[in-house]
C-alpha cells in the first residue's frame, strides 16, 4: 500500500486527566477519513507543568491502566495503529515518558520510553522522569516502516538517523509537548523540517496545544516541506502521504547511502 491516511490528534492538555480523556475522545470522534496512522501528543494524559514529583507518580498508570485501556480501544475502533503517549511508573519512584504503539487490532506493538530528557530552558524533566536506555527499533506497522522519538528528541539528530540506518524508517512519529517561548514555533518547525530532509522519511508531530505549549503539529515530506499544519489550538489533522515518495527522496537525495561511520568514531562516548 502505497498511500496512507494519516492523522495526528492535537489535543489541549490540563492537570485534569479525566479532563483529557474527554478531549481525547471528542477529537478522535471528529476523525472524517478512515485513518491507517493516527498520533497523539507527548503529556496525552496530563500537563506536569509545576507538578511535584510525588503528584506526577501517583497519577501515572501501567500498561493494564486506564489509558492504555483507552488508546487500545481507539485503535480497534478507527482500525488504525495509534502511538499513544503515557506516564508509567518505574521503580526509581520517578515516571517513564513513554510513546505505546498500537495495533489495530488494539494489541501493543512496542513501547519507547525517551531517552534525551528535557533539562534546558529552566525545566528539569529528570527530577521527575527516569530516562530510558535504548532507542526505538524501527519495525513495520500499518502499512510503513515506523520510527519514533519524543519532543526534545528533534533536536538530536542521532536519534533520527540510527533508527534510518537500521534497516530504514518511511514515517517517524514524534509526540511532543513543545513549550512556548521567543523563537520556539519557528525551532519546532526548523528541526522537524530538518530531520525529515536528512533522512528522507516523512515526519508527523503531534505537538500539544495546552496552555504552556504552542500546538503546530505538522506533517513533513521526505524533501523536507511541511505538507500540513495544525493551528495553535485543539485541532484533528488528516494527510494522506504516498509512500512511494520516500523511494523518490532517495534516489534524487542518497544521504543515507553517502553517511560515513568511519569518519565519526572520534566522537566521545
Amino acid at each position: 500500500m502505497a498511500r496512507l491516511d494519516l492523522v495526528v490528534l492535537q489535543s489541549a492538555s490540563t492537570h485534569d486527566k479525566e479532563a483529557n480523556l474527554k478531549s481525547l475522545r471528542r477529537l478522535s470522534s471528529e476523525i472524517r477519513s478512515s485513518p491507517d496512522i493516527v498520533v497523539t501528543p507527548e503529556y496525552l494524559m496530563f500537563d506536569p507543568t509545576g507538578l511535584a514529583r510525588d503528584v506526577v507518580y501517583r497519577a501515572a498508570e501501567d500498561l493494564e491502566g486506564q489509558w492504555s485501556q483507552e488508546l487500545s480501544r481507539m485503535a480497534e475502533r478507527l482500525g488504525a495503529c495509534v502511538l499513544g503517549h503515557m506516564f508509567l511508573r518505574t521503580s526509581s519512584g520517578r515516571v517513564a515518558n513513554a510513546a505505546v504503539l498500537y495495533g489495530k487490532d488494539g494489541g501493543i506493538m512496542g513501547v519507547y520510553r525517551k531517552t534525551h530528557l528535557f533539562d534546558a530552558y529552566g525545566y528539569k524533566e529528570s527530577s521527575f522522569t527516569e530516562p530510558g536506555d535504548r532507542l526505538w527499533r524501527p519495525l513495520e506497522a500499518c502499512g510503513a516502516r515506523i520510527g519514533v522519538a519524543i519532543c526534545y528528541e528533534l533536536r538530536f539528530p542521532e536519534v533520527f538517523r540510527a533508527q534510518a540506518l537500521n534497516g530504514g524508517v518511511d514515517l517517524f512519529l514524534v509526540p511532543a509537548a513543545w513549550y512556548k517561548g521567543p523563537g520556539k514555533e519557528e525551532a519546532l518547525s526548523v528541526l522537524s523540517r530538518a530531520r525529515a530532509h536528512e533522512n528522507t522519511s516523512y515526519v508527523a508531530v503531534a505537538s500539544n496545544a495546552g496552555p504552556n505549549f504552542v500546538g503546530r503539529s505538522m506533517i513533513v515530506h521526505p524533501f523536507g516541506y511541511t505538507l500540513a499544519q495544525a493551528p495553535p489550538w485543539e485541532w484533528v489533522l488528516e494527510q494522506e502521504i504516498d509512500l512511494s515518495e520516500v523511494a523518490k527522496a532517495r534516489n534524487s537525495l542518497p544521504v543515507l547511502k553517502h553517511v560515513k561511520p568511519q569518519l565519526y568514531s572520534y566522537l566521545p562516548r
